[in-house]
């Protein structure tokens, strides 16, 4: 696992952290004077003196407090001005002495049974581990599961209901989200997923990196024609299928789009697999799978049709869950 704000390739050059906008900025800003009691009346000064005091247009500062009226933060009142929402919705975090850190676990369920059960073990292990090590910094976790598209919903519940010192997104973390939590003053982590948000730490696995270890020990063996067996849900982890046209690149060998395969971690995608990989008749010699999951399943699927690993092919699995041998 390697903790990163910035996702560096080959070359040494890192991948640049997009910009907020100044509305974004702004809506930063004012999260934290409200989280830090600065503005004791309840009442906010005008947009044309907070846009006077921050340097940036009238519009700017509506777009930002819009926002925040939304999340309940902020209430106007016409022709009266802008208001502090309910206690229940403010920021608490400088009152909250709690040891209590929120563990947001995104849920992917396809209705795959083999592929559901192997993203619960890897949402398992980080579990496991994130709890071992709260418990050794005094801190208790307090998880939830949601789907992604009720991820948000889910945190506003959770922040209402308990008094945070910091949150964990475990496996999605939409921008807007993990802005709205640092802006409430929550230290916030995202886990197992990639952001570019400034002040957000990201822990993944190096998945690009891997890859292309992957690609060059395969090439090291003499492998000049290597395939790639990918999720289909590549967007939940595009850096392995980066990771493993680099490598290519990298040791100058060919890359063919019939040489990936795009599919469910399940014995019906490892079948799929092995029944592409099959029908050209230039085939590749080795074939590198999403995870270790998949590997076992596609040597399975190879076998059933009489292929012999590694004889006749070379299958390496790009790790994540134990499995027999």
């Amino acid at each position: 696992m390697s903790r990163q704000r910035a996702s560096q390739h080959r070359g040494g050059l890192e991948r640049l952290t997009r910009p907020l906008t100044l509305a974004a900025q702004v809506e930063q800003l004012l999260r934290q004077a409200i989280a830090d009691g600065q503005f004791p009346s309840g009442r906010l000064p005008t947009e044309v003196e907070l846009a006077e005091q921050l340097g940036v247009s009238r519009e700017t500062v509506r777009r930002a407090a819009d926002v925040l009226q939304r999340e309940g933060l902020l209430h106007k009142v016409r022709r009266q001005g802008t208001f502090l929402g309910s206690p229940r919705a403010r920021p608490r975090w400088k009152a909250a002495a709690s040891t209590f850190l929120g563990y947001l676990q995104a849920d992917y369920q396809t209705g795959r049974g083999q592929e559901d059960a192997a993203t619960r073990t890897i949402s398992g292990l980080m579990l496991q581990g994130a709890l071992a090590e709260a418990g050794r910094q005094g801190f208790e976790l307090v998880v939830r599961h949601a789907l992604p598209a009720q991820v948000s919903q889910a945190f506003q519940t959770l922040y209402q209901s308990v008094r945070l010192r910091g949150i964990i997104f475990a496996s999605h973390g939409p921008e807007k989200l993990l802005q709205r939590a640092t802006g409430l003053g929550l230290p916030t982590v995202l886990l197992d997923h990639d952001g570019h948000v400034p002040g957000i730490s990201s822990i993944r696995d190096d998945s690009f990196t891997g890859a292309g270890q992957a690609v060059h020990y395969l090439a090291s063996l003499g492998h000049r024609r290597i395939g790639f067996a990918n999720w289909d849900k590549a967007e939940l982890n595009p850096w392995r299928l980066r990771g493993y046209r680099q490598g290519l690149r990298d040791r100058r060998l060919p890359r063919r789009r019939q040489w990936e395969f795009f599919v469910e971690l399940t014995d019906e995608g490892a079948r799929r697999v092995v029944q592409e990989f099959l029908r050209p008749t230039v085939r590749p010699t080795a074939l590198y799978c999403f995870n270790n999951t998949l590997a076992q399943l596609v040597v399975e699927a190879f076998r059933r049709q009489g292929v012999q690993v590694p004889r006749d092919v070379s299958v390496m699995g790009a790790g994540g869950e134990d499995v027999r041998d």
